[in-house]
């Protein structure tokens, strides 16, 4: 049989084990301030501060995409596709006269549907004819063309355009610079709180990938209603690229330092 005595000195023992631990871990929670984690004491441990770097490098964009559209409407979807094809082929090789290269053009969608009207009246669907689309896309390196295409496939038969589309097609050294500047944005928070919790920034402990972010700029639309037969004259409308934002972000823990 256990005595009284031997009981209560158990009990004393576990309460006195459970303070220590309760003060042991409230010193190491006090401890910690603004991010800067300071340990909690454990050996071969080091105090540490985790920050998000972020930055923003423009650049000027090295390629330029538009995508051109004949429609042609008939009675039969025979008529329809076959007045399509044709127009588009007569697109296709006034390009290649003003200079571009076969490459740089590509078969982008190839449409035929049945075109109906509805009657309020009688709320009936009548068969109207068919519609037919050809679209191609136009890559481009060079920005000064991209007012020549558009009015070189307009004159042509395009009734749709859409673009342009500005992109970066050599783009590890804007990418480089954005992940470079934003691991120096990182070190210039671990600084700043660093300082705030009355240490320094030591070595870096490790450092991850946050993304980067290459937006393309979205396409416009528009149609050539005004234009009533290929042929007519059109004068190359202003084209000024846009620069495009790439974005970086990183992770960084660094050692802290007394």
């Amino acid at each position: 049989m256990t005595s009284r005595r031997g009981i209560g000195g158990l009990m004393f023992a576990a309460a006195l084990a459970v303070g220590v631990g309760l003060a042991a871990l409230l010193a190491g929670c006090g401890s910690e301030s603004g991010g800067v984690s300071t340990g909690a004491g454990v050996a071969g441990s080091s105090n540490t501060v985790t920050v998000t770097g972020k930055a923003v490098v423009s650049a000027m964009p090295d390629e330029v995409e538009v995508t051109l559209t004949v429609e042609q409407d008939a009675a039969t979807p025979q008529a329809a596709m076959d007045l399509a094809s044709k127009t588009a082929q007569r697109v296709v090789d006034r390009l290649k006269a003003e200079g571009i290269q076969d490459s740089a053009i590509e078969t982008q969608n190839v449409v035929l549907y049945p075109v109906r009207t509805y009657d309020p009246n009688t709320g009936k669907e009548t068969l109207a004819g068919y519609r037919a689309q050809n679209s191609v896309k136009v890559t481009v390196s060079d920005a000064g063309t991209v007012g020549k295409v558009l009015a070189a496939a307009t004159e042509t038969g395009v009734t749709i355009i859409s673009g342009p589309v500005w992109r970066l097609r050599d783009r590890d050294a804007t990418i480089n610079e954005a992940l470079k500047q934003a691991v120096a944005n990182a070190r210039a928070k671990a600084e700043t709180l660093a300082a705030a919790g009355g240490v320094q920034v030591g070595e870096v402990l490790m450092i991850s990938e946050g993304g980067v972010d290459i937006p393309d700029n979205p396409p416009i639309y528009w149609r050539a209603y005004d234009l009533k037969a290929e042929g007519a004259q059109v004068a190359e409308p202003p084209i000024n690229p846009t620069q495009l934002d790439v974005t970086a972000t990183v992770t960084v823990t660094y050692a802290l330092k007394r």
